[in-house]
């Protein structure tokens, strides 16, 4: 039960608190779900936050904005302590597509992730991340890249229209709160800078 208790508090910190707290344009949050949860769907763990950065800063070339602790947020889903189920996850998916359209490809048995986990678990950080990567890249590349993407495009796809339902109901509960109507509360709330994070409005 504790250990349930310490997973619920993180999800509930890294993950639930930065929607409720957000203050930014519903549909930047529902943007910035879509592309974290594309990105933490790729095998690139390590990577995956400069990633997101990156993205955030070409769409700004182009006026596309999206609320990136969101983004940050959903590519927190995939972190050192669940990247042993997700890229297991990724491997096995991969393999499946591959072996439907008669791709060939090397493959590697579900001990030999294990075991490979276990050896990264027992260096530092560091050292751990540069072992898994260097195994990934040259062992296991073609099918994790396909078995991420078989997952990451469509909970990408289908995060902006959850995203856009549940903190439309949250913010209208708030709403509700203070005795006004949603459009109030938004014009009330919701930021209306162009600043890289949103604060509320004072």
């Amino acid at each position: 039960m504790n250990f349930l208790r310490t997973i619920w508090r993180i999800i509930h910190k890294q993950i639930i608190l930065p929607f409720q707290e957000s203050y930014a344009p519903i549909h930047e949050v529902c943007l910035g779900t879509t592309i974290g949860l594309l990105w933490s769907m790729t095998p690139l763990v390590g990577v995956q936050m400069y990633l997101g950065l990156g993205t955030w800063l070409v769409l700004r070339l182009f006026r596309i904005r999206f609320y990136l602790p969101i983004a940050i947020a959903m590519i927190w889903i995939t972190n050192p302590v669940t990247v042993p189920f997700f890229y297991s996850l990724f491997y096995w998916t991969g393999k499946q597509v591959l072996l439907l359209l008669g791709i060939p490809f090397q493959q590697i048995s579900f001990d030999t992730l294990l075991a490979i986990s276990k050896e990264s678990e027992s260096m530092d950080l560091i050292s751990g991340l540069y072992h898994w990567t260097i195994f990934l890249f040259d062992k296991m590349g073609l099918p994790m890249f396909i078995g991420g993407f078989a997952f990451g495009i469509p909970l990408a796809l289908l995060g902006y229209p959850i995203t856009y339902n549940l903190l439309s109901s949250y913010r209208a509960r708030r709403a509700e709160e203070e005795g006004i109507s949603l459009h109030e509360w938004e014009l009330k709330h919701v930021r209306k800078d162009v600043g890289l994070f949103a604060a509320k409005s004072p």
